[in-house]
């Protein structure tokens, strides 16, 4: 009967709904809501199938609005949601769990990991869970009514980390796994320690819950800039983002703050200030071991951003070398920043010769 339990978890169901009215009509939203009240959740194999249960309640949502659609435009728009959803319920929550795997099994005979007062075996079970459960909040972004994702769930104005936290909230599941989820987005643990939850919780797992929450922040960012550094930014809701330009330019008042260590919040401006955001999470890493993985990702994201300069200028009406090669000029000295000065790391010289030889013929 346990194991049933397991298999079929029962996960309460609800739907939000909200009207939006335009110049033309009035718009409905509607979002699926879970609740996962009562379902224990003590293993990886429990927690990956909460997930897939709640995608199942999902996609099939999806799928009707896809089916029911008459414009094309829609139509793709909503098979863009439909790849959105299965690339943040189902990829990335994987990505997180193997990056976590990775940086565990690289502080295996550390102080830090001995400092922690439970079995390696325990630590590596609850870190998991909390990798394949942190963005389960992403499912109810998703706006079925209409095919679309509403980062802010139309009303309710909530992070999805904060709504993965409340579908939880009543789980049987470790509160210093809650903790992780909830805090998962921030830069620190300086958040977590006002809330009354960790307050609750006695010094030793107070100490887990902080430990969690940097693990799983450091390999959330970890697994988000290895993808990043495979497809560039062409899988990102910034590629298709009105708001940001492909136009193989920098914000030099962005570019500044990024080569000063500071973490950049963007709302639109250059496609690849977007990518030079993405650099800036690195800036807030919390182990040394994840500074080694991240070593050889961060080396090949930046070749896909000078590919992404590239391709920007092989695409514009109006191609101006010195700007092309002023791009990949600072590209390089973030590059340098990120890597060489703030991580400590040698530079890959054969990208760096490529990219100087690059910018001196652009600047013939």
């Amino acid at each position: 009967m346990k194991f049933l339990n397991i298999l079929y978890p029962k996960i309460n169901v609800s739907h939000f709904q909200s009207e939006e009215e335009n110049e033309t009509n009035k718009i409905l939203h509607d979002f699926v809501c879970f609740d996962a009240q009562d379902v224990e959740i003590k293993s990886v194999f429990a927690a990956k199938v909460l997930a897939k249960c709640m995608g199942k309640k999902v996609f099939p949502f999806l799928q009707q609005t896809f089916e029911n659609m008459k414009d094309e435009s829609q139509r793709q728009l909503c098979e863009k949601t439909i790849a959105w959803v299965h690339k943040k319920a189902v990829w990335h929550p994987a990505l997180v769990e193997k990056c976590t795997h990775q940086l565990l099994e690289k502080m295996k005979e550390s102080d830090t990991l001995k400092d922690i007062p439970l079995s390696y075996k325990q630590i590596y079970t609850d870190v998991c869970i909390a990798a394949v459960l942190h963005d389960i909040g992403r499912l109810s972004e998703v706006d079925i009514a209409t095919g679309s994702v509403c980062m802010k769930r139309s009303g309710l104005n909530k992070n999805h980390s904060v709504i993965s936290f409340d579908i939880l909230e009543h789980a049987k599941i470790k509160p210093e796994i809650l903790l992780a989820i909830k805090y998962h987005e921030f830069a620190d643990v300086d958040e977590i320690q006002n809330d009354e939850l960790y307050k609750s919780l006695a010094p030793d797992n107070q100490k887990i819950a902080r430990f969690y929450t940097n693990v799983l922040q450091d390999m959330d960012k970890t697994a988000n800039l290895s993808e990043r550094s495979v497809f560039g930014i062409k899988k990102c809701a910034e590629f298709f983002d009105p708001h940001y330009i492909q136009d193989y330019d920098i914000t030099e008042e962005h570019f500044q703050n990024a080569v000063n260590g500071n973490y950049l919040r963007l709302k639109g401006g250059h496609l690849l200030d977007a990518m030079m955001r993405f650099v800036t999470w690195t800036y807030c890493i919390h182990f040394r071991e994840t500074k080694e993985i991240l070593a050889q990702v961060l080396t090949k994201f930046f070749a896909q951003m000078y590919a992404e300069a590239e391709r920007e200028c092989e695409n514009a009406e109006e191609k101006k070398p010195h700007k092309l090669a002023d791009t990949l000029e600072k590209i390089m000295q973030l590059e340098n920043y990120a890597i060489l000065e703030r991580m400590k790391i040698n530079l890959d010289e054969k990208q760096k010769d490529l990219i100087t030889a690059r910018i001196k013929e652009l600047r013939k």
